[in-house]
């Protein structure tokens, strides 16, 4: 819907006060004249007509403006529960009142302060000057300022936002502190900032400002825009902080001295020769005269934004509005970033061109900004001013600029500093929002304004360069003068320009957008040197699914272009070849990887061309860049422990491998048995369908599935069974006891098993669960489902004979085995196929949760790929990524950000649901919260149980999901950390997958020839780095540590919590119940596990009873119990032993060894949740 489609409605739906009475409804017509006579009424009748007519004198009619507001709630919002959460958050947004009068208080104490200045030299300054700059100093006089200081920015418009309140401050230095031609090669910033260290010095003295606390910072991480920070010592001051801005009066020089094509910074300032022809024209320093602009501009346009929002609420909790969802996004942050100045100024803009009407509502305002962001194109220049002077028309303005919006003078563009990638994302944003908005199933106001959403889990790949001399490097050898001299040699948006045009230009396709990630400026004392920024650079890259993975660059052919061709061979060096196609054509072309390489390899061929071009273009080695892909692709890699040669199989397996490309081999294999299945002869009944439900089959199973399965004196040995899902057709012959019905299914098994040896020489196996089938190294289960199976799981007979159908524990299990599962399987296969990151993010995040000792009797798995499907069905960014790591940066939001108790998560496959159902689901989960789940998980396929079948009140419980979300917030922020810092490397995978091993109270080693390793890329457990390999193929379906961890679990889950890794851990963590669960308690018969008697005939829990109950039941797994604190102590002892060499008449030699002393890791490990108590 655009603005005026809105405006249109507003004017339909305002009722006209003509047509209105006096109480705001409609007149009715006189029909007196046809009036029957009334009959009399009794007295107990007009009593009543009394008690009524008194009544409803009570409820006044509705006025205009509540008339409207039902009109603006029924055609603009959703549901009333959108604008009530829009309300409440503009409300809790909004400052106090004790913070208005402070902050009015502290200004008149700084005007005060400000009056008492006198004129002087620079000498009596004792602070350093916020600036550096490599020129010579010169003598300044310092002049008191003629005008009061004035709120700037928000302080302005009404609109500042919480909860660290930042008040703009502009200090207008006078006239006479300059002279002619103090606008060229940068003596109007020395003075700006001399002036503002004498300023600050001043008020540093002042005893009204003895408590505050004093900084410099520069704005908008620009160095040539140095701000003063005060911070009020008192305690309502502390949630607030001043900047005070140095400007000065637009008559000082003249804006035409600022036109873009001006060159006003000299060569001579940075050492460089001059041009010998006079008449050649200095290159343009656009970017400069756009920052001197910033401040001879900064009054007329804060006076066009106060005339605009003064005394309009709408427009003023509009921008509130749209700050919040900007400031979630990150967009706002830096050189680069687009500010909410920008907004603001739109926000004008529309008005003045009649897009947005003055009696709009705040969410109206939004609304139509994000409609036209998403549909603006700023590249050709707009403007505020009333008539563009005549030598600055846009069209000739635009082309020295990516993004082009003139202010109120027409002569400063506020975009100047914005690339054109980050208007471009910011448009993207605002088109998401307004899809969020009209998508009716979709909680668009926790997606828009709630949500944490970081830039930098919106990229797939970063490249981050913080090399001293690598920078260096750049900026002398590849950067040209002009545009050294266009951003007076500030290093950042120098090396941003460098990189983003070879990156755009070598990847092409590949990418959607290459984004500059910043981090907002440090402030540092005033009395400190001005510290030098921006001589780092981290770039994130939006990939392109369609393109991004392309083996092949295909260049112009030799014949008809051999001027394309010879640039193109000049750009990519030895990397490009003469090739002949299918086609017949011949072409220059580069080959990244070979089309049959690894899903994995082919996510690298990005930073392969990238490095390649840092290389060859810039000289850059790899070891000079710091390229994020894929680092944690290796936590679902094939082990190297394992040796892939002594399989015996036919299929080419490398050793280099993973689970996600292994995955493909197991789906052909049981395709091929489907097929076999299909053309099976002389069955009783037709087999319907073939479905699989193991992870693999939907690429979720994140240990690498071999084909190393074998028949070993007549019994089968897998390490994974491979569940399959027959159905047969339709009979009336099936028996009507469960009991008998279970038998004739084995008997159709056995014939299936007999079938398949006769026909196809494949050995087959009956277990409980149904039927064990080996084929090419794989382990198939299958089970047969029958519908009148489950009908019989759920029949009752009452007292009175009637007979029912209730659900019931098993019948739920079996329907979700039989029929939903092979549902949601072929639903989440389709998503892998359209998603390609799904299946591997899947795998890191079940790789994470498991490397918290989380087994399936904690954290069910399929709670893990529900969330992971949810994260990719959901729009939450405009792109959909293609990096499973990023993925798995946005599962740890999800878990870490995400209201548990408040959060219904809805994958809706294939729009099943209807919208009707929706609200009816989304109503009964808020009125009836306590019957569902802490984690609420529902499909469109288990309608009948929505909520209720992947998850139950104790899987996972609420503690465990505390403990998680706590892991994914340290997570996050070791992620965060060492990815946004300029000195610390990205966090390594052992970082994230190997957890603390602080809390536990037991350690129940088992024994390593027992316990089968993982196949994945092992880290280690908490307690002990490695352990022995052990890759002995058990029995098929035999999960006995697993089992009995659920016996301990059952039988002892009032003292103790039990931690283990499924994927090949071999110690089992304990954690005791809380004290009073082992105080002194009556004597009672049913409750005497593991008590010994006490004082006054009571019974009391003994914990060293429970321990020999412990390793009763692990029986041969079990070989020692310990303390975390033991093995930390046996790790130092066995690391360090003491040994006795040269030993002298039978003692041992007092040699002074040289100890090494060896440097402090600086890896983080995941800090020990406090919440982990809870789980006991």
């Amino acid at each position: 819907m655009d603005s005026n489609s809105e405006e249109s409605s507003d004017m339909e739906n305002t009722i006209s006060d003509d047509v209105l009475s006096d109480n705001g409804f409609k007149e009715e017509p006189d029909h007196s004249a046809g009036k029957k006579r009334k009959v009399p009424q009794s007295n107990n009748e007009s009593n009543t007509k009394k008690k009524k007519s008194k009544h409803n004198e009570s409820v006044k009619p509705p006025t205009l403006e509540e008339i409207k507001e039902l009109s603006d709630t029924r055609n603009l919002f959703h549901s009333n529960l959108f604008k009530l959460q829009v309300k409440e958050m503009l409300d809790e947004i909004q400052i106090k009142p004790k913070y208005n009068s402070f902050i009015s208080i502290w200004l008149e104490s700084l005007v005060t302060a400000l009056e008492e200045l006198d004129d002087g030299l620079l000498d009596k300054c004792q602070l350093e000057v916020p600036l550096h700059l490599n020129k010579k100093s010169f003598n300044f006089q310092f002049i008191a300022p003629s005008a009061p200081p004035k709120f700037i920015g928000s302080a302005t418009t009404e609109t500042l936002l919480g909860p660290n309140i930042v008040v703009d401050v502009a200090l207008e230095m006078p006239a006479a502190c300059f002279q002619k031609d103090d606008y060229l090669n940068l003596v109007y910033d020395q003075k700006r900032a001399l002036y503002l260290a004498y300023v600050a010095s001043k008020l540093k003295q002042n005893t009204a400002f003895s408590a505050d606390k004093f900084a410099y910072n520069y704005h908008a991480n620009n160095p040539l825009k140095p701000v003063l920070e005060m911070t009020p010592g008192s305690k309502v001051g502390s949630h607030v902080m001043f900047r005070l801005y140095i400007t000065t009066p637009a008559t000082v020089f003249q804006l035409s001295r600022f036109v873009p094509w001006n060159n006003n910074v000299r060569p001579s300032v940075f050492g460089d020769k001059s041009p010998k022809n006079s008449n050649e024209a200095l290159p343009a320093t656009q970017h400069y005269n756009a920052n001197v602009l910033f401040d001879l501009t900064l009054a007329q346009n804060q006076t066009l934004l106060l005339n605009a929002f003064t005394g309009r609420r709408n427009f003023q909790e509009g921008l509130l509005l749209l700050k919040v969802w900007l400031r979630q996004r990150q967009l706002d942050v830096g050189f680069s970033g687009f500010s909410a100045h920008i907004l603001a100024a739109y926000i004008v803009y529309l008005s003045q061109n009649r897009l947005l009407h003055q009696s709009s509502s705040s969410y109206q305002v939004a609304r139509t900004v994000w409609n036209q962001l998403a549909n603006s194109n700023w590249t050709q220049g707009i403007t505020l001013a009333p008539q563009q002077p005549q030598q600055l028309q846009l069209s000739t303005v635009a082309k020295y600029f990516d993004v082009c919006f003139m202010d109120v003078t027409g002569y400063f563009n506020l975009c100047a500093n914005l690339p054109l990638a980050v208007y471009k994302a910011v448009c993207m944003e605002a088109k998401l929002a307004v899809e969020l908005l009209n998508d009716i199933k979709v909680n668009s106001f926790s997606h828009i304004f709630m949500q944490k959403s970081p830039l930098y889990s919106r990229m797939d790949n970063f490249l981050k360069i913080t090399n001293e001399a690598s920078v260096d490097q750049l900026l002398q050898l590849h950067v040209p003068p002009h545009v050294k001299y266009d951003y007076a040699n500030c290093a950042y948006p120098q090396l941003l320009k460098l990189l983003t045009d070879l990156l755009q230009k070598g990847l092409g396709q590949r990418v959607h957008a290459i984004l500059p990630l910043e981090v907002s400026s440090s402030p540092w004392p005033v009395d400190s040197k001005a510290p030098v920024i921006g001589r780092s650079l981290l770039l994130g890259l939006i990939l392109d699914p369609e393109h991004a993975y392309e083996v092949l660059d295909k260049g112009p052919s030799t014949n008809q272009d051999p001027d394309g061709a010879a640039e193109f061979r000049k750009f990519w060096g030895d990397k490009s070849n003469l090739r002949r196609f299918q086609d017949g054509s011949i072409t220059e072309a580069v080959v990244w990887a070979a089309a049959t390489d690894a899903p994995s390899q082919k996510r690298l061929i990005v930073k392969q061309i990238v490095l390649h071009l840092l290389e060859h273009q810039l000289q850059l080695e790899s070891n000079d860049v710091q390229y994020v892909a894929g680092e944690l692709d290796v936590v679902y890699s094939l082990t190297p422990s394992f040796k892939v040669a002594k399989l015996q199989t036919k299929l080419k397996i490398q050793q280099e491998t993973d689970a996600e490309t292994l995955t493909s081999p197991v789906i052909h294999c049981y395709d091929a048995l489907a097929r076999q299945l299909h053309n099976l002869g002389d069955l009783p009944l037709e087999i319907v369908s073939i479905s699989g439900i193991s992870p693999v089959f939907r690429y979720c199973e994140p240990e690498p599935t071999l084909p190393q399965s074998r028949l070993i004196a007549e019994r089968i040995h897998a390490s994974q069974v491979l569940d399959v899902i027959i159905q047969l057709g339709p009979s009336g012959k099936w028996p009507n006891e469960l009991a008998a019905l279970r038998n004739l299914k084995t008997a159709f098994l056995i014939q299936i098993g007999q079938q398949l040896e006769t026909q196809y020489k494949l050995h087959w196996l009956l277990c409980e669960k149904g039927l064990m089938v080996l084929k090419q190294g794989y382990c198939f289960l299958l089970q047969l489902a029958h519908s009148k199976e489950l009908a019989l799981l759920k029949q009752q007979q009452t007292e009175r004979g009637v007979i029912t159908y209730v659900d019931n524990p098993a019948s739920r299990a079996l329907e979700r085995q039989h029929y939903i599962l092979p549902k949601v399987n072929g639903a989440l296969h389709a998503l892998h196929q359209s998603h390609r990151a799904f299946g591997p993010t899947v795998l890191i995040a079940k790789r994470w949760i498991a490397a918290q000792l989380l087994d399936e009797g904690l954290w069910p798995s399929m709670a893990t790929e529900l969330l992971v499907a949810h994260l990719f069905q959901q729009r939450q960014s405009p792109h959909s990524t293609v990096s499973p790591q990023t993925g798995f940066i946005r599962f740890l939001q999800l878990i870490a950000h995400t209201d548990w108790n408040g959060e219904l998560f809805l994958l809706n496959f294939n729009n099943s649901w209807a919208e009707q159902q929706v609200t009816d689901l989304e109503h009964s989960y808020r009125s009836e919260r306590q019957s569902y789940p802490p984690l609420c998980l529902a499909t469109a396929y288990d309608q009948k149980h929505a909520g209720r079948l992947w998850t139950s009140d104790e899987l996972p419980n609420k503690p465990v999901l505390a403990r998680v979300t706590l892991l994914a917030r340290h997570a996050l922020q070791l992620i965060e950390s060492s990815l946004l810092s300029e000195r610390l490397a990205f966090v390594r995978p052992a970082q994230l997958f190997v957890p603390s091993s602080e809390g536990y109270d037991l350690v129940i080693q088992l024994k390593p020839d027992l316990v089968a390793n993982t196949l994945c890329f092992d880290f280690g457990s908490p307690f002990e780095p490695l352990s022995q390999r052990n890759f002995r193929l058990p029995l098929a379906g035999s999960q006995q540590l697993a089992q009995i961890v659920q016996q301990l679990r059952a039988a002892y889950s009032e003292h103790a919590a039990f931690f283990f890794n499924p994927h090949g851990g071999k110690e089992l963590a304990i954690i005791w119940r809380p004290a009073n669960e082992f105080a002194p308690k009556p004597f009672k018969v049913n409750e005497l596990q593991a008590c010994t008697p006490c004082f006054g005939g009571k019974v009391q829990v003994d914990r060293d009873t429970l321990i020999e109950d412990f390793k009763l039941l692990l029986k041969d797994f079990y070989l020692r119990v310990t303390t975390p604190e033991q093995l930390k102590r046996g790790q130092r002892e066995h690391s360090k032993p003491k040994r006795y060499f040269n030993e002298v008449n039978g003692k041992p030699s007092k040699k002074k060894k040289k100890v090494q002393i060896q440097p402090k890791s600086s890896r983080k490990r995941l800090l020990k949740s406090k919440l982990l108590s809870a789980l006991c």
